[in-house]
């Protein structure tokens, strides 16, 4: 079968306005209930939104199926157990120093690998750019930044 985008480029201006809305309609609604954000391409590729662009919206827009279309798809699927696995994580250490007293949870942390700085807030700063931003804080604040960039 033919890319819908391929047929938009023969349709009226209408029904590219009802594709992009179709798009963003069904992206916002998966993030919402997934937290997590698609690729609007792969969006693209949903029956549902084929089907509701050439019909020129008198088949509607199903929400409910596209989202279950979307969980199908493996790039889609890996990036929910990845979500589900680090909200797992997060969920654990949480019950874990739930009722443990600061030097407790400083002692887990250390444990556990928590007290260095996260690999995902890393970022490509050289360190006469990092010097520069420490430079315009206050002795705490630098201190918060240092620890939080892996300065220290």
């Amino acid at each position: 079968m033919a890319n819908i985008e391929d047929t938009l480029a023969h349709l009226g201006e209408e029904d590219r306005q009802r594709f992009t809305d179709a798009i963003g309609q069904v992206g916002k609604a998966f993030q919402m209930k997934t937290g997590i954000e698609v690729d609007p391409k792969t969006i693209a590729g949903l029956a549902t939104i084929r089907d509701h662009v050439l019909t020129g919206g008198e088949y509607p827009l199903d929400l409910a199926e596209s989202i279950e279309a979307l969980k199908q798809d493996t790039d889609v699927s890996n990036a929910l157990i990845a979500a589900e696995i680090e909200q797992a994580e997060v969920s654990k250490i949480t019950d874990d120093i739930a009722s443990l007293s600061p030097q407790q949870k400083m002692n887990y942390a250390r444990a556990n690998g928590l007290d260095r700085p996260r690999t995902d807030t890393t970022n490509s700063m050289t360190r006469n750019e990092h010097d520069a931003v420490l430079a315009s804080l206050s002795p705490q604040q630098r201190i918060n930044y240092a620890r939080k960039h892996g300065l220290t």
